[in-house]
């Protein structure tokens, strides 16, 4: 079922009438008195039409376009749709929920930055019937956007944290810079109720495995089917919790027909608190049995990957600041820089197409806008075919 959105706007009419104050006044020339007349009569015109009290905006174009994968349910189809831009107003956000709005929704200089690029951007409500959440999805599209032509996607987790940081890189290819991609931002929507770091952790570390479902056989296909996506160049990034969601990804991407990822940006993640019992106690609300925690701790054996497949054939960029060594898990002791370092040696000991940096002097957060940048010109360049 398609589904489309009325864009409605209210429109006073404000109407000034003229007054004659011709008493007392000098008596006026011909010309004068012509121009007085037809003064009157548009004031008479004016009063005796009805006033228009309501004017709709016509929805754009491809509100009414939207293409649904097989892989949906009839209600996730029935509830995702296009909707009007609430990004950069915090009074249509908080018509739809008071939760996890975004800070963009207030002025700030992130939020002007971006405002350059809102009528490249469109807006997605987006239902999953397996985790029971709506989500908010962002489509940033790079101008002179061609429909029928194929784009990378770069989706990006976290939505709420990485939009912000998007305008430098989005500057890069309005200027010529960069080839142009399409950027796709997901967190839950306003009116997900219950502790922001909660749903975090629930979605990136608990529900990993239903998580990882929505992303790539509703999300990604949805998007593959509304603006031809080119999976071959296509990037996924995650970043502290995120980054743990995106190695999951990762490491479980051969259990999924459509690969709709070539590329993985995996950035500060401490993999090794995972499989501390009072880790999940402490920072991932919720009753959750010994199941649940021994499946995701698989992390620090890579989800056993390479005892399913001799090969990797993907792209993976690791990253965190280089502060972030006196982060400690609470399980050995080893630091987010640590945990990184020996991933990147276990990937690289299997011939896994991998890069490590570390930006020294960084810390968890401050490194990521100059990381994005980076990593996406030195693989988006211009002009050219995107490098792997």
């Amino acid at each position: 079922m398609k589904r489309s959105i009325s864009l409605l706007f209210i429109c006073g009419l404000l109407t000034a009438p003229f007054t004659s104050c011709a008493q007392n006044e000098p008596a006026l020339s011909s010309a004068e008195d012509t121009a007085t007349e037809q003064i009157t009569e548009a004031e008479t015109t004016a009063e005796t039409e009805p006033a228009t009290e309501e004017a709709t905006e016509p929805e754009p174009e491809y509100f009414s376009q939207l293409l649904y994968p097989d892989t949906m349910t009839d209600k996730e189809r029935s509830e995702t749709y296009y909707r009007e831009l609430t990004l950069f107003d915090a009074d249509k956000a908080y018509e739809i929920g008071p939760y996890h709005t975004m800070f963009l929704v207030s002025p700030s200089p992130e939020s002007a930055k971006l405002k350059k690029y809102r009528d490249n951007i469109r807006e997605m409500r987006m239902y999953d019937e397996q985790l029971d959440t709506n989500f908010l999805v962002h489509i940033i599209l790079p101008d002179g956007y061609d429909e029928n032509k194929e784009y990378p996607i770069f989706l990006m987790t976290d939505a709420s944290s990485w939009i912000s940081k998007l305008p430098n890189t989005l500057k890069l290819i309005r200027e010529g810079e960069a080839s142009p991609s399409i950027f796709v931002t997901v967190f839950n929507d306003y009116d997900t109720a219950g502790d922001f770091e909660a749903e975090r952790s629930q979605k990136f570390i608990a529900y990993q495995d239903r998580f990882l479902d929505y992303i790539t056989n509703d999300l990604m296909e949805l998007i593959s089917l509304n603006y031809k996506a080119d999976a071959s160049h296509s990037v996924i990034f995650g970043h502290s919790w995120g980054g743990i969601f995106t190695h999951y990804a990762l490491c479980n991407s051969d259990r999924y027909e459509y690969q709709p990822f070539k590329n993985y940006i995996i950035g500060s993640s401490c993999f090794s608190m995972i499989g501390s019992r009072e880790y999940w106690d402490f920072a991932i609300p919720g009753d959750y049995d010994d199941d649940v925690i021994e499946r995701c701790s698989a992390c620090v054996r890579d989800f056993d990957y390479f005892d399913r497949n001799e090969t990797m054939d993907k792209n993976v960029f690791i990253c965190a600041g280089g502060d972030e060594s006196g982060i400690e898990s609470w399980q050995n002791g080893m630091s987010v820089v640590d945990n990184v370092t020996a991933f990147y040696d276990r990937l690289t000991s299997h011939g896994v197409n991998a890069e490590l940096k570390i930006y020294e002097g960084m810390g968890h957060v401050s490194f990521v806008e100059d990381m994005l940048k980076e990593y996406y010109k030195q693989h988006f360049p211009p002009e050219e075919t995107p490098v792997n």
